[in-house]
């Protein structure tokens, strides 16, 4: 009896049941099956345990240790699942998740990342939102709103809950583990699904457009700095913008006096981060390519406009990421109700 061929988005574990006695299987050892799972079961995971950290008590992040409460709240919901599923996946699973350091020569590109985020975001806030999303305070997941008691610890322990941990957890799970599983159906089908369980993540229909937008940039960031480190540096400098400089967004309109010359400025912004981005990113592609860096992300697995296709549909027919477009309606309609 032949052994089924393995699915593309499969991991190994060696806690499989044992196959009857007399199979192939058997002769060769229990250890040796596959159970497959998709990087969706990994993503639905992570909007469970969110969407139950909803339904618990919301007192519990406005006593003293509120800090303390979204630290373990954030481990719990990425770190634990990742964690599993890195070590379901294979001793050199963790190589493949680009976890190098970050180079000089991109720092350039990380800071443009991060304001090019920044201003994009306003733009497209203000478009489906309304000037009266400028005066929004930053929140995480919608649930857990930031706030500065005005003291040094409580400063130093905002910034650690609220930028630092969410950069780091958010780019493990998204920017390394998804892009890295759907890779193998191309490098657009990473940035595109990467991006929109990033984005679904948030459980914000109003600023979904917002983080979809986000997440390509970190995407992009990722692969052009060749390093996952890059994609958190960046997505900690724009949690950083969202804490301390977004409160003083609504500031400068009142001070322009005109929405028209106040978008103005945020789009001007907003050229000159994207035009410093692409030209630091082919600036980068260029030095990849004179010192001869493979092009490690390049896994030739669609040959047409049907193969194409299929990869896409393939992961949308996944019950686990049909799971997850339930599990982000229901948290709507909690959030509505």
């Amino acid at each position: 009896m032949k052994p089924k061929k393995q699915s593309k988005d499969t991991i190994h574990s060696p806690k499989a049941e044992p196959p009857h006695r007399g199979s192939d299987l058997h002769k060769r050892g229990w250890k040796d099956r596959v159970i497959t799972l998709h990087p969706t079961v990994l993503v639905l995971a992570t909007y469970l345990l969110l969407l139950l950290s909803k339904l618990v008590d919301i007192a519990l992040i406005n006593r003293e240790n509120r800090y303390y409460s979204v630290v373990i709240l954030q481990m719990m919901i990425f770190l634990l699942p990742a964690a599993i599923w890195c070590v379901f996946s294979g001793e050199k699973y963790i190589t493949g998740l680009r976890l190098r350091p970050i180079r000089a020569n991109s720092l350039l590109l990380i800071a443009s990342a991060a304001i090019l985020m920044s201003a994009g975001g306003i733009l497209i806030s203000v478009l489906f939102g309304g000037l009266d999303s400028l005066s929004e305070n930053f929140s995480l997941y919608d649930t857990f709103v930031s706030s500065d008691d005005g003291t040094v610890s409580g400063t130093v322990a905002l910034i650690l809950a609220y930028a630092v941990l969410p950069a780091i957890c958010e780019e493990f799970v998204f920017r390394g583990i998804l892009c890295r599983e759907y890779e193998r159906g191309g490098v657009l089908r990473a940035i595109v699904f990467s991006s929109l369980f990033f984005a679904l993540l948030h459980f914000n229909l109003v600023n979904l457009p917002v983080y979809l937008f986000s997440g390509a940039i970190l995407a992009l960031t990722l692969y052009a700095t060749r390093s996952l480190f890059g994609a958190m540096l960046a997505h900690f400098l724009y949690n950083i913008f969202g804490i301390f400089g977004q409160p003083y967004i609504n500031n400068l309109y009142q001070i322009t006096g005109s929405t028209s010359f106040f978008l103005f400025l945020v789009a001007v912004c907003f050229l000159v981060s994207a035009a410093l981005f692409c030209g630091e990113a082919a600036r980068l592609y260029r030095q990849y390519l004179w010192r001869a860096y493979s092009a490690e992300y390049r896994k030739p697995a669609t040959k047409n406009a049907i193969s194409l296709k299929d990869a896409y549909l393939s992961v949308l027919r996944q019950p686990s990421a049909i799971a997850c477009f339930v599990v982000y309606i229901i948290a709507l309609v909690i959030s509505w109700i």
